[in-house]
């Protein structure tokens, strides 16, 4: 008897003293463990049977069957997967991590509503965490239950109090339902919360401006103008309502023009509208006051090359083209990445018949911008200028190939062409390429060319 009662229990030492252990609750814990090694060293199908043979001893051992579901998930098996992380919770209801588990489970198969109830359920049974109620919201919208979505927002602002991520999911959620009177009320109670934090009514009254509601725009642009004195995104605001004239509008907006914090993308979107009434001068008094924003520009943003092309444009388009010149020679200096500034610059050159610095300038557009036909147009027109007829072609065949379908381009391209060719002494050649560049633009100085070698 005593032989069979020294097998029959082992020893461990718990909290420094010695106890004994039953020899079956060795055995299942062995058991258990070997299930846990299995799936650890990713030998799928042993821990499977493993787990199974120790849940047919042992039933009730929540942790074997959440073990089990993993095992499961991985190899794809997803009915058994389910099943036994659902025996895993009907064992041990108040474990966070299987419920979390399951509806990570149910959210990875494309089963979102299990999955939501799955965070209903968590939520309830642990009410104090801000991640449960974010994720809770997720999926609400995701199944399209706006609702349960701002109940579960609501729950959560009233652990966190008022957030600008929770309200900028409450506002999303109040728009996607198509009431934006309640998600106008999110941006201003977030204002009221952060009063301090202009950003925060800049966002209300966009809101309103983008919904059309420009009573409440105006209102709200008012009280930040009121909270903070010369803010010059309000000025900028207020002075675009309604009731001025242009030139009122541009003389109101030079102080925040001359304003550095204010980004100059903002500004540049205000000149916009105004452009094509300078263009060729039609407009002196409203020119003479863009000219003037565009000098505040550049001292406000004077390393910002945006600033000086803008300038450079409004200059171009008035026929300054001299001013102009310097302004986008002072954007390439800065940031030479812009063809558009290139190639009003080499314009200009062509126009003064400044050929020699055409070609050199057009030299350097290619580097930057071997993909512009444009490019070698402009430096064959040069080459062409000069009597550099053999340097024009080449560049005109390529820039044929690169122009696709562009028919004012080709037609442009015959002509130097035909220049060219004229140039080379082929009076034949030329007349080919004039007739085709005039078929495409009924441009009379071509006809005329075509008329000289009758």
């Amino acid at each position: 008897m005593l032989c069979v009662s020294a097998y029959a229990n082992a020893q461990n030492t718990i909290g420094g003293v010695k106890t004994t252990v039953p020899e079956s609750e060795v055995k299942k814990q062995s058991a258990f463990l070997n299930a846990e090694k299995e799936r650890l060293l990713g030998h799928w199908d042993k821990a499977v049977e493993a787990y199974k043979a120790f849940l047919f001893e042992n039933p009730d051992v929540d942790a074997a069957w959440y073990g089990l579901s993993r095992t499961y998930a991985t190899t794809k098996d997803m009915v058994n997967a389910f099943d036994a992380i659902g025996k895993a919770i009907a064992l041990a209801p108040g474990n966070q991590w299987y419920l979390l588990y399951q509806a990570d489970l149910f959210e990875k198969n494309g089963r979102n509503k299990d999955a939501m109830e799955t965070y209903e359920t968590i939520i309830k049974r642990f009410p104090e965490t801000p991640e449960f109620y974010e994720k809770l919201a997720y999926l609400a919208v995701l199944n399209e239950y706006p609702k349960r979505g701002l109940k579960a927002l609501d729950k959560l602002e009233k652990i966190t109090g008022t957030h600008p991520n929770n309200t900028a999911k409450k506002h999303l959620i109040y728009v996607g339902m198509g009431d934006n009177k309640k998600a106008a009320e999110e941006f201003r109670k977030l204002a009221d919360t952060y009063p301090a934090n202009e950003k925060y009514r800049y966002q209300l009254a966009d809101f309103y401006e983008r919904i059309g509601d420009q009573k409440n725009a105006i209102k709200t642009w008012e009280d930040i103008a009121l909270r903070f004195p010369g803010d010059p995104i309000a000025k900028l605001a207020l002075a675009q309502q309604p009731g001025g004239t242009d030139i009122q509008y541009l003389n109101a907006i030079r102080t925040v023009f001359a304003d550095p914090k204010v980004s100059i993308d903002s500004k540049i979107k205000e000149l916009m509208p105004f452009l094509s009434k300078i263009e060729g001068g039609k407009d002196p008094a409203i020119t003479e006051n863009l000219l003037t924003l565009g000098a505040l520009l550049e001292q406000a943003h004077p390393d910002d090359p945006k600033a000086w092309s803008a300038s450079g444009d409004m200059l171009y388009l008035s026929g300054r083209n001299p001013e102009a010149l310097e302004k986008y020679r002072q954007c390439i200096k800065l940031s030479p990445g812009v063809f558009s500034v290139w190639d009003n610059m080499l314009n200009i050159l062509r126009d003064q018949k400044n050929y020699a610095e055409t070609e050199k300038e057009a030299e350097k557009a290619l580097d930057y911008f071997p993909n512009q036909p444009k490019a070698y147009l402009h430096y064959a027109a040069a080459a062409i200028a000069m009597r550099h007829f053999d340097a024009a072609i080449p560049p005109l065949n390529q820039a044929q190939i690169m122009a696709g379908k562009d028919a004012l381009l080709l037609a442009e391209i015959f002509e130097l062409q035909g220049d060219a060719q004229l140039g080379k002494g082929d009076r034949s050649k030329a007349k080919d390429l004039w007739m085709k560049a005039f078929d495409i633009s009924k441009n009379p100085a071509i006809q005329e060319k075509i008329n000289r070698l009758q």
